[in-house]
């Protein structure tokens, strides 16, 4: 059965303009990396993969299942899906990988694309640790649409999946390159640090790939579009914010959400609070660099031109 999936994917894929697949390297096999992840992430069209593999299996969000034609050949690959809007979701995915890669069931590899999202391909994105929890040998993937128009980059701001499935079903050619490279085996520290262990892996698909590595994530886009919401006009900067709220311990948080309740005073627009009122509230230390930088974002008076220097409090009310 999944030898027939992997065929009907392939025509699939065949009838939809993908006639120049380029593989270079062989999938390894389950007992070498019970774990295949891929990178950099651009769309649903990615999933192409699958077929190269066996099949194997996937880890995708639930939404996925609801695409057309291609929804209906990942169920039968016995995904793992994942609904993003659910807190418990991401303990339950990692659970399910950890049994299945540990069982002595014959269940197929599993495909992860670690960075939880997608992006233009200009850069590899931030890998989630979930694939790299169990500590296990993994195989990168790394992939590129090597065409001279875009038509299947699925990123926050740009079209939707009806407009990428037309551009690119009336292409003449679309063209794709998997590369699979040698299996990355961790060494004690990445076991033991499964965040380490991504960023390495992370790195090393960028490098094959020359192209740089980023920190942006999925939830830099969630925060974007926020910004924008509330009319602020800084939204450029939330990556700078998000590692800030990471070093300072607040990324898990939702500490200024309680400051919107807690100081409703202060979130009108002639309300200023100091670096050290800045620091109290979100409690951590108005000594940290972190902090300064983080304050210093929001500041829209100079620090070299105030002692007092002074922030709007309703500026970095954002979601976590």
């Amino acid at each position: 059965m999944r030898e027939l999936t992997a065929v009907a994917m392939r025509m699939v894929y065949f009838f939809g303009s993908f006639h120049r697949i380029r593989v270079n390297g062989v999938c390894a096999s389950p007992r070498e990396a019970p774990i295949v992840v891929v990178g950099p992430h651009y769309s649903l069209f990615d999933g192409i993969v699958v077929a190269y593999c066996g099949p194997s299996t996937v880890v995708a969000k639930s939404k996925a299942a609801d695409l057309p034609i291609i929804g209906k050949i990942i169920d039968i690959t016995q995904p793992i899906y994942v609904c993003r809007e659910d807190p418990n979701s991401r303990h339950i995915t990692r659970h399910l990988i950890i049994e299945r890669v540990i069982s002595k069931e014959d269940w197929p590899q599993i495909l992860i694309f670690p960075e939880g999202t997608c992006s233009n391909g200009h850069a590899v994105v931030q890998f989630k640790p979930g694939a790299f929890g169990p500590g296990l040998p993994v195989q990168p993937v790394a992939i590129r649409y090597p065409n001279r128009t875009n038509t299947v980059s699925w990123t926050w701001e740009g079209p939707g999946v009806p407009v990428l499935l037309w551009r690119t079903l009336t292409a003449l050619h679309t063209g794709l390159e998997i590369n699979f490279l040698p299996v990355y085996y961790p060494n004690e520290q990445e076991r033991n640090d499964a965040k380490l262990y991504a960023l390495n892996v992370r790195n090393y698909i960028a490098q094959s790939l020359g192209i740089p590595g980023t920190e942006h994530g999925y939830n830099d886009c969630k925060l974007m579009n926020y910004m924008i919401a509330i009319g602020m006009p800084y939204f450029a900067w939330s990556h700078d914010i998000a590692k800030m709220r990471r070093w300072l311990g607040l990324a898990d948080g939702k500490r200024e959400q309680e400051l919107v309740e807690l100081y409703a005073p202060f979130t009108d627009r002639n309300a200023f609070v100091t670096l050290e009122e800045f620091a109290e509230r979100l409690n951590v230390s108005a000594d940290n660099d972190s902090t300064r930088i983080l304050f210093k974002i929001f500041n829209k008076v100079s620090l070299e031109a105030a002692n007092r220097v002074a922030t709007q409090l309703r500026e970095p009310v954002y979601h976590s």
